[in-house]
This record gives structure tokens, sequence and C-alpha cells, in this order.
């Protein structure tokens, strides 16, 4: 037997094999069948109402979704590449998409962020473990395009909360005191004061996700979801 016949169609082989594969992981809405996450679903887009909100063609919410109401979790597949969309009730044209990859039995949050131009799908995964007692479980996001893409987060006292903070990424959580809880939000690079914002009560034992939102500096808000 001559060996370079035999090496061509072993090669070849392997490529067609290797081709594939490829083409696989790249497949859009992948679902992981028998997989499951918890995915919440947060509308922060200002000026948006009556959202829908479909993931790999399966229609989670129909309508109804308002600028900063968020469903309850719900329980659906696993998967990468997987296909979001967020349309105005009624419209078949997206008003934002993206792609999503949430691994089986974890918890997820998916926001639609933005407004006009920059209206975006973002997510994150959840960390639901229960917080120190008489403290409250929070991180925050920012996603304001109104503002620096850095800041700093400082509670009423003048503390910081968070340094640093770059839009659309997530702080970590932290545990902080139950009550009332206003924000003084800072440009990271100039340290000027962007402003002060109230960002309502904190229950003890729950667990929240504070954002930030806005277009310009002038309609800067902050807002919760309450995660339990």
């Amino acid at each position: 037997m001559e060996l370079k016949p035999l090496l061509k169609n072993l090669f070849s082989g392997l490529t067609i094999l290797s081709l594939a594969i490829s083409i696989s992981s790249c497949e859009k809405n992948d679902v992981d069948e028998g997989g499951s996450v918890n995915l919440k679903v947060v509308n922060a887009s200002p000026n948006s109402t009556g959202m829908s909100f479909i993931l790999a063609n399966n229609v989670l919410i129909s309508g109804g979704l308002d600028y900063t109401e968020s469903s309850d979790y719900i329980n659906t597949s696993a998967g990468s590449r997987m296909v979001a969309q967020f349309r105005t009730e009624g419209s078949s044209s997206n008003f934002a998409s993206g792609e999503l990859w949430i691994f089986r039995d974890l918890t997820y949050t998916v926001y639609l962020a933005g407004e006009g131009s920059n209206a975006r799908v973002k997510f994150y995964q959840d960390n639901l473990s229960a917080p120190a007692s008489g403290k409250a479980r929070v991180k925050f996001l920012d996603f304001s395009n109104g503002i620096p893409v850095n800041i700093n987060i400082k509670n009423g006292a003048g503390n910081n909360l968070v340094t640093n903070l770059v839009r659309d990424l997530p702080s970590s959580y932290q545990d902080i005191d139950s009550g009332a809880l206003s924000l003084q939000i800072y440009d990271t690079a100039l340290k000027t004061s962007i402003g002060s914002f109230d960002a309502g009560t904190l229950v003890a034992g729950k667990i929240y996700t504070i954002y930030i939102t806005g277009s310009s500096s002038d309609n800067v808000s902050v807002h919760q979801v309450v995660h339990n």
C-alpha cells in the first residue's frame, strides 16, 4: 500500500471533520438539549414601551414590558449563541438583538439597554446566595450613554461603593446595610460630580442590581432590579 494516498485521504477526512466541528460550534441557537436556565428579563431602555422578548425563536414575553419593569425568572433552554430579540409589541422588527451564552443550571438576567442607535442587549449571571444577616446584596451596572464610560459611585456619606465602574460591565456583589440608599456618582478621570440620586430602599435579605440609565447628563436616573 502506498503511503501518500493513505495520508492524503486521512488529511482530507480530518479536514472535513474539523470543518464540521467548526460549523457546529459557530451555529446560532445551539440549544443544550435537556439543559435549562432561569432567566429574568429587564427593560432598561428609556422611552421604550410594551416590549416583547424572543429567545432562540421562542417568545418568552409577549409585549407589555415597559421601561424599568422586569419579569419573574423564566425557566428556558440553555445553550450558546442563543439569539435574543427585543421587539415593540406588535412589531416584526427588532428594537435590539444580541446573542446569549447561557449555561445549564445557572441563573441570568438579560437587559434591554440604551436608546436609539445605542440600544443593545446585555446579559449577566446572577448570584442568588443569601447575603449576610441584616444586609442586602447589591451589584451595580451603568447603561447610560450620557455620562463618562468610567464612573465612581459613593453612598450618601461619601464612602466608596464602586470605583472605576465601566459602562456595561457589572461591579462585583457586595453586602451593604439595609434601608434608604442615596448615591453620589462621579467621573472617574476628572473627579467631577455627575449628581446625587435616590436608589430606593434596600430590604435585608434581598438581592439587587442597581442600574443607571440616561442619554445625556440631564436625564440620568437610577433604578433597582430585585432578584429574590
